[in-house]
């Protein structure tokens, strides 16, 4: 019982360190940390009543799309109408009909772009900070050869790269992150600074919770709507099933793609961050729902009461540079391509896998793969 329960909390504790420095990035974007506690606290207990196996938290897919869009309040109209979109197709069961619709080549090979897209980010975060950078990269990839087998891998990877990068960066550099400003120098606009006040009990920490203006007339708001809508049906199949398969089990997507859209909406409309399905380590802690479902509680207290926000000072975005990269290449590109030509349909894989790079848009490489493969074999393309 007492090895259960170490496990338990390790695996608990790691998974949340894994999603904290993935919200210290989603930080420097402006997301406001706070309101970002309301959709963890949806998704533990959602995932509670409704069994489901995999945790929603800082996803590294999401927050490489939404990377690229610096207003927010074309970012909030985005995201917000993925979910007018995403609730109804995880309700009526939409998500596994446009897998199958759209084929295991494609979707596969959409994500195998979004790996790319992280490993851009990769070389965008080490060019900004080259010596906290560079000391994560490292690290990761010798932690990553020395556990290459081991089922929590990708946990003592995050472990190992994030403290070893924050340790040099605090306290060898002496140096400290600015949000707000660093956040001005990438070129977002209308963010509101992070508060690491706590009372929650005072009027004063209720005043900071206003809701955001979403820009929906926008044709950018529109095309990364669609983005978000591609990515978390592409994201909700491959970490879903990614994370079922640690534990033995499987995942209902329709499911979690539910859980997933309405957790946003607390979150986003007060300017809180997205949060999307992880590849988790509590899928094979002992009484795997249970674990991330408290994985999911502690990130939220941890937010809500602006420790986290007080933390992130001393926590360097570069820190997860290491870990974004074996995120992406090892655990999404490598994979998601080999799977996806071991189907025998590299023209649509490839197709989908191109468009997704040049263009940064995963639904762009969605619909490209799509008409590959259902209009492509009339003029000799498949």
């Amino acid at each position: 019982m007492l090895q259960d329960l170490g496990l338990f909390f390790t695996a608990v504790i790691f998974v949340a360190l894994n999603g904290l420095t993935m919200f210290a990035w989603a930080a420097r974007q402006g997301y406001l940390m706070k309101p970002t506690a309301f959709a963890l606290v949806f998704g533990g207990f959602a995932n509670l009543l409704m069994g489901s196996i995999t945790p929603i938290s800082g996803q590294s897919s999401i927050l490489t799309v939404s990377h690229f869009m610096k207003n927010v309040n074309e970012r909030a109209a985005a995201l917000l109408l993925a979910v007018i979109v995403m609730v109804p197709l995880g309700i009526f069961g939409g998500v596994t009909w446009i897998a199958n619709f759209a084929g295991q080549p494609v979707v596969l090979g959409m994500m195998a772009g979004v790996g790319i897209l992280i490993l851009g980010i990769v070389a965008d975060m080490t060019r900004l900070n080259v010596r906290t950078g560079l000391i994560s990269i490292v690290a990761a990839l010798l932690t990553w050869w020395q556990t290459m087998g081991h089922q929590h891998n990708l946990v003592i990877i995050i472990a190992v790269s994030v403290t070893v990068a924050t340790l040099d960066f605090a306290l060898l550099q002496r140096k400290r992150v600015e949000i707000a400003q660093a956040s001005k120098d990438e070129g977002y606009t209308g963010i509101v600074e992070q508060s690491d006040s706590g009372k929650f009990w005072t009027k004063e920490f209720w005043s900071e919770f206003k809701m955001i203006t979403p820009k929906f007339n926008s044709l950018t708001a529109i095309k990364f709507a669609l983005a978000f809508i591609a990515l978390n049906i592409g994201t909700n199949i491959a970490f879903g099933n990614i994370t079922a398969n640690i534990g033995g089990t499987t995942q209902n997507m329709d499911h979690l793609t539910t859980i997933n859209a309405l957790a946003d909406i607390p979150s986003v409309l007060f300017g809180g961050a997205p949060v999307g399905a992880i590849i988790s380590g509590t899928a094979n802690a002992p009484w795997p729902i249970l674990a991330g479902a408290i994985m999911m509680f502690l990130c939220a207290a941890i937010l809500f009461t602006g420790l986290f926000s007080k933390a992130i000072r001393f926590i360097p975005v570069e820190s997860i540079a290491g870990f974004l990269l074996i995120i992406g290449f090892f655990s999404t590109f490598r994979p998601n391509m080999m799977n996806a030509l071991s189907h025998g349909y590299p023209s649509q894989t490839l197709t989908t896998f191109a468009v997704t790079v040049v263009t940064k848009n995963p639904f762009y490489g969605l619909v490209a793969g799509v008409l590959i493969r259902y209009i492509g074999h009339h003029i000799g393309l498949v």
